[in-house]
Formats: structure tokens, sequence, C-alpha cells
């Protein structure tokens, strides 16, 4: 039986909602996803497992920082110490959204690292394990630039075409792939692994760091007949997108901000019987999230209510935000400081946000909002505003697409 350990969207290098931490000269968050990590590749080596697959975002972003490069390195070596071959898929964090060909895992083709493939391009690849033989038809993250150069009818299409043109070039390729490995040998597994978003997946906060336009594929584009699992990355919400045969997103192996609060982190287990896929999911230790909310505009000491309501809650470890509705008359009782200091005294790992929404009078349709506590994220200021821009929905992913590139490039 060939078993595939399928995991994606590691973002090692993400340090928000943390601290440094002298001992281990890491940064919390970052000991968080490399303890998930290293949870994974436990059970691949634990069940000696024909293929780790990671379908894209190994990185933050295309230029990780040398210890985030030698943390993940060292994890790539204990899997290449046991035998096991790992595919990386590149994501769209792990390169620009240009022509630019470089890319976060990059060294690893220079290198040439026995048993380790990364594919930058549209490729197939071929594996002879102990337990049989196994196929995989990598689907990058596309970029419509490199599309262009290297198809002809791509660069001749109108705007208002080249989506439908891009499906097309992905679905014939895919399928004449396939074809082939068929033609080969027809009892071989065959898995499809793409990084993006396929029709009807249930995304969230990934959507916010997407950099450069995306293109949704429909998931028949992917599963032509003779595939038997489809392996995604990209969306961090874990779900099966199809069963028959499986199309599976594991989902990121830590939340990244408060829209993942209820989303549970993991890894997926493949086993092939056969052409026949069994797949399950195994959570991972993420650190928990917790969103306090209280209303205590009726309160006649608010601050003693929201501490009371704090006490009832536990927090040990975890990343919390508190949020407080309070009337205008109210706003001078209330200090966050007090607030921050029982979080921490019940030993929180990291408080956010301490955020009072005030009230306004019942003749405004409205409520101000007045935020205390740590400042958004880049990313997430630059959604807020274009939200309150009234802007139409084209203009904004326009202007977030230009922001995150921009942001991309200062990094």
């Amino acid at each position: 039986m060939i078993r595939v350990l399928h995991i994606a969207d590691l973002h090692i290098g993400v340090e928000n909602y943390g601290r440094f931490n002298p001992e281990t000269g890491l940064h919390s968050r970052l000991s968080d996803f490399l303890g998930c990590f290293d949870d994974a590749v436990d059970a691949a080596i634990r069940q000696q497992v024909d293929l780790v697959l990671i379908a894209g975002d190994m990185f933050k972003n295309r230029d990780p920082q040398p210890r985030h490069q030698r943390e993940f390195a060292a994890r790539i070596r204990r899997l290449h110490d046991a035998n096991i071959p790992v595919l990386m898929i590149i994501g769209n964090h792990d390169t620009a959204p240009s022509r630019d060909a470089a890319h976060s895992v990059a060294v690893y083709e220079g290198l040439r690292f026995a048993g380790v493939e990364v594919a930058r391009r549209p490729q197939t690849l071929r594996y002879t394990t102990a337990h049989g033989s196994l196929a995989v038809v990598a689907i990058p993250w596309i970029i419509r630039e490199i599309l262009m150069v290297n198809f002809t009818e791509l660069r001749t299409a109108a705007l208002s075409e080249q989506e439908a043109v891009i499906l097309q070039i992905i679905e014939q390729y895919v399928a004449r792939e396939v074809a082939t490995l068929m033609a080969e040998d027809p009892l071989r597994p065959i898995i499809v692994c793409y990084h993006g978003t396929v029709s009807g997946a249930v995304t969230g906060f990934e959507r916010q760091l997407t950099l450069g336009r995306e293109i949704q594929l429909p998931p028949t584009t992917l599963m032509p007949e003779g595939v038997d699992y489809v392996a995604l990355g990209h969306v961090h919400k874990h779900q099966a997108v199809r069963t028959q045969p499986p199309m599976v997103y594991p989902g990121s192996i830590e939340r990244i901000d408060f829209g993942e609060i209820n989303e549970t982190k993991g890894y997926v287990m493949v086993e092939f019987a056969g052409k026949t896929a069994n797949w399950t999911f195994h959570p991972l230790p993420a650190r928990r999230f917790v969103h306090i909310q209280v209303d205590a505009s009726a309160a006649s000491d608010p601050m003693e209510q929201v501490q009371a309501h704090i006490e009832r809650i536990d927090v040990t470890d975890a990343v919390v935000r508190v949020s407080v509705t309070i009337t205008p008359e109210q706003r001078q009782l209330m200090n966050h400081l007090p607030l921050r200091q029982r979080l921490e005294h019940q030993r929180a790992h990291h408080v956010a946000r301490v955020d009072f929404e005030v009230l306004a009078p019942e003749s405004a349709n409205e409520v101000i909002v007045r935020r205390m506590g740590d400042m958004p994220s880049p990313s997430e200021a630059l959604v807020q505003y274009l939200q309150k821009s009234k802007r139409s929905d084209a203009d904004m992913a326009k202007l977030l697409e230009l922001g995150q590139q921009l942001m991309a490039e200062a990094e």
C-alpha cells in the first residue's frame, strides 16, 4: 500500500501575535509553525510514507530569512535521512507575481538534494517506491505572464478572453499528461497536485494574503479519467471539494489570523490500494485563538463587568482579542491596560487587540469604533480602507492586488 503525506501552506516566517524567545532565539510564532511541521514530519517518518507532498507556500514570502531557511532545511533533511522523497509545489507566496524565476526554495534546485524535487513549472514526476509506482502531475501557482510567453494563443487573445484560454491550456495539459501516464501503466496511482483555488472551495483569510490575480479552476480541469487523488494547496480551510476522485485541501498547518479562529489545522494521509485513494485528516496542535466579546453598554461599571467576564474564560497559551461594546458616556471609564494585565495574569500567550466599540446615539444609524491595542497588519488595514472607500468590486480587487504587490516588494 502506497502512503503519501499531503500537507500545504506552511507559511514559515509568519511571526504575528507573539514575542521573541531569548531561550530558543526564535520568535514564539515561528516555533508554533515549526512545531506543527515537526509533528507532520514525525508522522511521515513513523509511518515510513512513500512521499511527502507539500502543495505550496512553504514560506511567508519568496525571500525567507536565513533562520527560516535553516529551520525549514532541518526538517527536510530529517525526511531525506529517512529516505522519504519530498515534492514541493511552488505557491503564490513562494514566487513573485511576475516572470521573475526566483522562488523561496530555489536552493534545493541548485543543490540537487537527492530525493527532494521542486515543481516551479507544470511537470510530471514518476516515483518508484518500495510499495509500488506512483505519478504526480504538478501544477504550481499560475502566473499569467509566464503562460503568455509560452503560448501564442494567450498573447493574441483579448483581455476578456484570457482566462478562458488559460483554463483550456491547463485542462489540455493535465489531460495529455494523464493520458500518457495511463498508456505507460494503467494500474499506477496518479495524483494531480495544484496550488490555487478551485470552484466550490470555501475560502477565507488567505484571500487577503494572495499576491497577484487569481484564477479559479473548475474541478473537472484537474480530474480527467485516470486521476485517483487531487492534492490541493492555497486555501487555508481543510475541506474535501470532491469525493470521486478525492479532491482535498489539507488547509494550513497553523492559524494566521482571527479569520481562522474556528478552523482545525492539520495534514492529510493518503493510502492507495491499487488506484483507489483513501484519505484521513490528522489535526495538528495549532495555537488557540480566542475572541472575547462583551456588551457592557448597560453596565454601571463596565470595566468590572469586562474583567469579570475575562476571568471566566480560559485563555492559557492563547492569542486573545477583546471586543467591548460601550456607550459614549462610558468611554471615559474604559482603559485597555488593566484588561491586558488581567489577560497576561491568566497566562495568555499574546494579547492581539483590545477594541472599544462605542455605540453612536440612536439618531445615527452607525457604530463608531475606537480601537486600542495592536495595529492591524498592512494587508488587513488595506482591506479595511478599501471597504470603507465604497469603490466597485473590480476597482477594489485591482487596488488590493497592486497594494499587495508593493508590500511584497517592500518585504
